[in-house]
């Protein structure tokens, strides 16, 4: 991994920690998930090549295969573990694809193991969108350590928060020799002044006694699919990975404490009588970025509570993208997205909540 301009010794000192963390080969520090997912597929798929998509997922998966320039098939996902639906998969690279993203939801591990095997048998590679991994688990591997790719990234509420960042990770024997030398290709950084900004705001908003503000701002559009295109990935700031390295350092003591609300919450979702609880995969062990439920009525009963810190999920799919349906080969039944994009809803599970924030969130539920 090359350093690039001021902030080298923090660069240089996150790479190795990745490294050691992920059991990567190589590590390529970006501006953003995106920046790395668009390398990603650029890795893997030739221009004009089709890359596997899952159907529900965040916005920004699609911005990276349109910068790619690469065509999508989309593949249904599973509404009860929120992995990706494996009949789906496999009718989408029976059709033909060169690469395949299998992403994590709100820490909540996908088949990954599963869906490597459906793909060898076709010739794709998988990408590991690891970007809400939040340190879960499968099987004992760490999300984002299945390879032979893998993204994560650096953003607000990603579990590993650096204000912005992200990281491609080449993890394995069939990591693709074509990320040697990529970092070499990444343009320099921006200044880290906005970095330390926004991750000052973030924090600051983030606690739950403070969720009613950036909500009651229209000009934030929370809760609508924002289109950001993607652009030709930049270094990673200093502050960033500065940030993310003391991120690092606290990692396992967030996830004992993700887990433990989550714990708390699962309790009073399974004793309500309209939620319908996400059960992981077997062999899962969740990082909760994000508590989900989904409502058996959510349109009629609308129990979104941005001041508590509950929001809908995605509010689209990746099928409703303006900007991507061009680029959609094929006509998969997508059921199961439709199915979260009408139902679930997300809870906070992070350190800052306390113990009245949680009696709140398991009323809500109740």
């Amino acid at each position: 991994m090359r350093a690039i301009g001021a902030g080298a010794h923090e660069r240089v000192g996150l790479g190795a920690e990745l490294r050691q963390a992920f059991g990567a080969s190589d590590v390529v520090l970006v501006d953003s998930g995106t920046s790395a997912l668009a390398m990603a597929l650029r890795v893997t798929t030739p221009v004009g090549g089709v890359v596997a998509l899952p159907a529900y997922a965040c916005v920004d998966i699609g911005a990276a295969a349109i910068h790619a320039r690469v065509r999508v098939r989309l593949y249904d996902v599973d509404p009860a573990t929120l992995s990706g639906d494996l009949d789906s998969v496999r009718r989408v690279l029976e059709a033909g694809a060169d690469t395949i993203v299998v992403s994590h939801l709100f820490g909540y591990p996908a088949d990954v193991p599963a869906v490597a095997a459906l793909a060898a048998g076709h010739g794709a590679t998988v990408v590991e969108d690891a970007a809400q991994g939040a340190w879960g688990s499968l099987r004992g591997t760490r999300l984002g350590a299945f390879g032979p790719l893998a993204v994560l990234s650096f953003g607000r509420g990603k579990g590993m928060t650096g204000g912005g960042g992200g990281a491609l990770l080449a993890v394995g024997e069939r990591a693709p020799d074509a990320l040697t030398g990529a970092s070499e290709r990444v343009g320099a950084a921006a200044r880290s002044l906005r970095t330390l900004v926004v991750t000052t705001a973030q924090w600051v908003l983030g606690r739950p006694a403070l969720y009613a503000l950036p909500s009651a701002i229209p000009l934030l559009h929370l809760g609508e699919t924002i289109y950001h295109p993607a652009h030709e990935p930049r270094s990673i700031t200093a502050a960033s990975a500065s940030l993310v390295r003391a991120a690092l350092l606290r990692a396992h003591a967030d996830l004992a404490v993700r887990r433990r609300n989550a714990e708390v919450l699962g309790l009073a979702a399974r004793s309500s009588g309209d939620l319908r609880v996400i059960l992981p995969i077997e062999g899962a062990e969740p990082g909760y970025l994000r508590f989900p439920v989904r409502l058996a009525e959510y349109r009629a009963k609308n129990r979104e509570q941005p001041a508590l810190g509950i929001v809908h999920g995605y509010p689209d799919t990746l099928a409703d993208l303006r900007e991507l349906r061009s680029s959609i080969l094929g006509d998969e039944r997508l059921s199961g997205a439709r199915e979260l994009q009408r139902s679930i809803v997300t809870l906070p599970t992070h350190s800052l909540l306390t113990e009245k924030d949680l009696a709140k969130l398991c009323s809500w539920m109740g």
